[in-house]
């Protein structure tokens, strides 16, 4: 028997052309869940800084269970559970919901977002208090409000920081989605199950699931490194242009070029016919107040005769 008959290596090509039209979906359950867990990650974040009474409390038990259970086990208990919550709501309230007609998409993405909340506070906390107290007084001393500070100041300082970390997360969502096929959500990993069993080659199915996941961590790596990069790019502050470089000196401005400045004020005559010397008194005070030098050069003070000048 030949290696061909065991592995179909062709397969392996095909399964891959028809497992792509369902990467958008395992995309869209990966990129809600972690955009819904990021922010209520935040939230969590921040009530624990605050030490909200409570809630803080609440908080903390409500990340200690979602970290302390396997997601799968999450997955079905809360399919199972939105029904019965239906139905006790039905009951008490007398609305006519049907318990039975649930989204499994939006179950697996709400409770994959719990989950990514749960780990993503710790790294969103410990980056909001990676930033520099200062920038914070600073802002308070401009007349920021709290929300304007975490707004403008707090959350865009510490997102550089927790970029790296969030992206990993993202990467580890992408590979969680495949769980999402235990509640009937048709994603890449279901259909990969389906077409094994319509071939009964579920090795070459599986192996090109495995391979398309591969391709698209290594995507989402690249892209998030090129991400990086521009976001920790220094900000270079802006240079004043060279003179002579689409500068021109203002006529008659003695400020240099392209200050704008108003031109110097012309000299006006001079009582002794415009020359601009000093004479009489004036030249006297001026040369008495001239500094004098010794003999070898050097400034020295004023004698009480030299400071004396005849009126």
């Amino acid at each position: 028997m030949g290696t061909d008959a065991i592995i179909d290596f062709g397969a392996i090509g095909k399964y891959a052309l028809d497992l792509l039209p369902y990467i958008p979906i395992t995309l869209a359950l990966s990129v809600l869940a972690t955009v819904l867990g990021t922010v209520l990650g935040l939230g969590f974040a921040l009530i624990k800084l605050a030490r909200v009474p409570v809630l803080s409390q609440l908080t903390a038990v409500l990340v200690s269970y979602l970290r302390g259970t396997p997601p799968l086990v999450q997955l079905l208990l809360n399919v199972n559970a939105v029904p019965i919550l239906i139905l006790y709501a039905n009951h008490a309230f007398g609305t006519q919901w049907n318990a039975l007609a649930l989204n499994p998409f939006l179950v697996a993405a709400v409770t994959f977002a719990l989950t990514e909340a749960a780990y993503s506070s710790e790294t969103i906390r410990a980056a909001l208090l990676s930033v520099d107290r200062r920038e914070v007084e600073a802002a308070h001393a401009l007349g920021m409000t709290p929300w304007q500070t975490l707004r403008r100041i707090t959350i865009p300082v510490a997102s550089v920081v927790a970029f790296p970390t969030l992206v990993n997360h993202f990467i580890g969502m992408l590979k969680q989605s495949s769980l999402a096929f235990v509640v009937s959500v048709v994603e890449i990993t279901a259909f990969a199950k389906i077409l094994g069993g319509r071939d009964y080659r579920y090795f070459e199915a599986y192996l090109a699931t495995a391979i398309i996941y591969w391709a698209l961590t290594v995507i989402v790596e690249q892209l998030a490194r090129i991400i990086e990069r521009q976001m920790q790019r220094p900000r270079v502050p802006g240079r004043s242009p060279r003179p002579g470089r689409g500068t021109r000196p203002d006529p008659g401005s003695d400020r240099g070029p392209g200050t704008g400045g108003a031109s110097a004020p012309a000299r006006e005559p001079e009582p002794d016919g415009g020359s601009g010397a000093l004479t009489g008194a004036g030249a006297l005070a001026a040369e008495g107040s001239a500094p004098q030098r010794d003999a070898t050069g050097r400034d020295r003070p004023l004698t009480k005769h030299e400071q004396e000048v005849p009126a």
